[in-house]
């Protein structure tokens, strides 16, 4: 589940070009590293979504997804989801998960562990600092597919969550300029949807881990945008410059390939589990 959605909210922008590596049809973009902080980018990205800079592009993502579900158009989403949601509920996911998770925040910090604080080190140590327990509750509810909730304020939300992910792979796919920006916004436009569906929720457990999750956004986006110039590095699309920076890049790609290890692993697994039921 956070994979799938972290593959949508983690898309980065398209910097100034330096170097081009054609492989294939595919052009990758190599730049020389240069790094803003998440928390100073996602201040200004939150300002100009609230002083209405992001109207005309949320518009326009409403009426894509408007035209998505009258062409019946969510349905190959919702089966990605599926498969998605079969491997998350193998009782081995959340804590291999973890052991992923946990192994490359202290292979980040070792890489700039002695390194002096410059903004890349700052930005490393945001991306490996931890979240909050409180947004588990919320979190749990991404990727699911509608109508899988225990209640109908669960399924509210996996309903808004289902939107807003169909919107992100259309932005994705689409030739919007800045659209790391524009998943972020995305992001807190969602978060908005969220709290204010939760405020007549009669689930209050739901509704209190709603308004924490609201409280926090901006503090995990800070870190999303901070991972995904790692993920950068880790996939070539920036040059590192330091060692450092090497170290950290190699940290995250161990991680994506444990990960796609794991997912594989897992839903191998469940269909061995399913032939032997059926026999």
């Amino acid at each position: 589940m956070i994979s799938l959605i972290l593959a949508s909210i983690l898309c980065a922008g398209t910097p100034s070009t330096v170097e081009e590596k054609s492989s294939g049809s595919t052009t990758v973009q190599v730049v020389p590293s240069s790094f803003s902080l998440g928390n100073e980018v996602i201040k200004k990205i939150r300002m100009d979504y609230q002083d209405g800079s992001y109207s005309d592009f949320l518009k326009k993502m409403d009426s894509d997804y408007a035209s998505a579900k009258k062409e019946s158009a969510l349905e190959g989403l919702i089966e990605i989801r599926k498969e998605g949601a079969r491997a998350q509920i193998h009782p081995e996911f959340a804590r291999s998960y973890r052991v992923i998770q946990d192994a490359k925040k202290e292979q980040l910090l070792e890489a700039v562990k002695g390194s002096e604080d410059s903004v890349f080190t700052q930005k490393v140590r945001s991306a490996a600092s931890g979240t909050s327990v409180t947004d588990d509750k919320v979190i749990s509810l991404y990727g699911k597919v509608p109508g899988s909730g225990k209640n109908t304020d669960e399924n509210t939300l996996i309903d808004i969550d289902l939107e807003y992910y169909y919107k992100g792979i259309h932005l994705d796919s689409s030739k919007q300029t800045d659209r790391r920006d524009k998943h972020m916004v995305l992001e807190m436009e969602k978060t908005d949807r969220m709290l204010k569906a939760s405020q007549s929720f009669a689930d209050k457990e739901l509704q209190k881990s709603v308004e924490t999750y609201a409280s926090l956004l901006d503090d995990r986006l800070s870190r999303n945008y901070d991972m995904a110039d790692l993920h950068d590095l880790a996939r070539g699309k920036v040059k590192p410059a330091t060692q450092a920076e090497k170290e950290a890049a190699a940290a995250v790609s161990r991680a994506q390939g444990a990960l796609a290890d794991l997912h594989r692993h897992l839903l191998d697994s469940l269909d061995e589990q399913g032939q032997t039921a059926q026999k």
